[in-house]
């Protein structure tokens, strides 16, 4: 014999369980949540972004609906409104009277609905977690509070949750998905490496949930922008560029530029850059940059590393993903970072095959990417580039790396269409190097 058993607690993220019982042995043979998870919709986004409608544009919101009451809570993320006050912890409820579950408050200083932006990209932060690391970001349910105090132009974790001002003259509300992940991502260092928030250590704190705001709008959309913030930012632009930090005027590009006392938002973009680099190198995506950086901040960080320490958390961290380990030292390397945690054996280069094409190559201003090629009998043989954006700049030499002073070929010349003839010996292996005269995307490099 089992019993059916049923009841409801109430609460911010409200559960029905039901449970069958063994009558006898009182085990739980199985159980179930009875509340009705529910979805809703409405506008999203601000002045310069466009409004968006969720359900329409977007997938519409994951949340509880009990009745007539919508309350925006699941069980991974719940959003507050805070309403003007600076505590508050009850989750968002409003009445719903049908299947759409609308909700439209409130607009404010140019966005339509923070409350629902809030809700939306709290479950996509969690989701991309969970998809890409297995593993959720914080070790209790998200906490987005939004409208928090009087024109607050900020947003911070305190510890326990997400919360986010509505801005005033710099920023419209601070909730879009760049600002949502770094926050809860701020969680995740804490609960993890446990970054100490100043010096080195401070600049990887900051670096690494900026760089999950990249990733988060990378999962959500497909592609990024390489700017923090640029959605809730006034006016062109916005916080702080990956593949350039010191447009800002602020932020700094190479560790030789770092100093103790810097503030830790300039001092990010060490870390951030390096990121770019790593996430547009061949066979790398920003999936593949989160997921080595990520496994650095749970497994390999430590509270005080410094830039060379961080870097090699990020070099082991691609060796247990089986990730090319080479790629992230080469990364660092070109921000002033030692990644080899003392490891001075060289990696191989890509090695090109007589016939192959490597398609969607993309690099920085300055940036230096490396291939090799050896045949079995000698002939002549064409090394090309072509296609793409920006300007990439190609060199062949037999025997040992080109560079730009010491090569056999460099065409040098404007934009991406180069091409090299070579009279390859057998059995000798040649060196190829893309250079990135401007930053260059999309280009195609041949063996022919």
């Amino acid at each position: 014999m089992v019993y059916l058993v049923d009841f409801f607690v109430a609460g911010e993220s409200p559960e029905r369980p039901f449970m069958f019982v063994d009558a006898e042995s009182g085990a739980i043979l199985d159980s179930w949540d009875g509340i009705n998870h529910a979805h809703a919709t409405g506008p999203g986004g601000n002045s310069k972004t466009g409004a968006y409608y969720f359900g329409q544009d977007f997938p519409s919101i994951l949340m509880s609906k009990s009745g007539n009451t919508c309350t925006m809570s699941n069980e991974n993320v719940k959003t507050v409104n805070l309403n003007g006050a600076t505590s508050g912890s009850t989750a968002f409820s409003y009445t719903c009277n049908d299947s759409t579950n609308y909700n439209d408050y409130k607009t404010v200083n140019g966005a339509y609905s923070p409350i629902n932006d809030a809700q939306y990209f709290g479950n996509v932060v969690f989701d991309m977690f969970q998809d890409w690391m297995q593993t959720a970001p914080l070790t209790f349910q998200l906490t987005m509070r939004v409208h928090y105090g009087s024109n607050y132009e900020n947003a911070f974790w305190n510890g326990s949750s997400m919360t986010f001002g509505d801005g005033q003259n710099r920023f419209y509300p601070l909730v879009d998905i760049n600002v949502s992940a770094h926050e809860v991502s701020h969680g995740f260092t804490e609960q993890n490496s446990g970054l100490v928030y100043k010096n080195m250590s401070g600049g990887m704190n900051e670096a690494y949930s900026d760089i999950a705001g990249e990733a988060a709008e990378y999962y959500m959309r497909g592609s990024v922008d390489w700017i923090v913030g640029a959605d809730i930012f006034k006016g062109d632009g916005g916080l702080r560029y990956f593949d350039q930090p010191s447009k800002d005027g602020k932020s700094i590009d190479d560790a030789s530029q770092y100093y103790d006392g810097i503030n830790v938002h300039y001092s990010s973009g060490v870390f951030n850059r390096a990121f770019y680099l790593l996430s547009t190198k061949y066979n790398w995506d920003i999936k593949s940059g989160f997921q080595v950086f990520t496994l650095a901040n749970q497994m390999y960080w430590g509270a005080n590393s410094t830039f060379d320490q961080g870097g090699c958390g990020v070099a082991k961290a691609a060796d247990d993903l089986s990730f090319n380990r080479d790629n992230v030292v080469k990364a660092f390397a070109e921000v002033g970072v030692d990644a080899s945690c003392g490891v001075t054996t060289p990696t191989p280069d890509n090695e090109l095959k007589l016939g192959q094409s490597i398609t969607g190559l993309s690099g920085a201003y300055n940036s230096t990417d490396y291939y090799t090629f050896k045949l079995e009998s000698s002939a002549t043989v064409t090394v090309a580039i072509e296609g793409g954006a920006g300007d990439a700049d190609l060199y062949v030499q037999k025997g040992s790396k080109p560079t730009t002073s010491s090569y056999d070929c460099r065409p040098y010349r404007n934009g991406n269409a180069e091409t090299c003839s070579i009279n390859a010996e057998a059995n000798t292996t040649y060196h190829v190097m893309l250079r990135g005269y401007r930053e260059y995307s999309g280009v195609t490099l041949s063996l022919n």
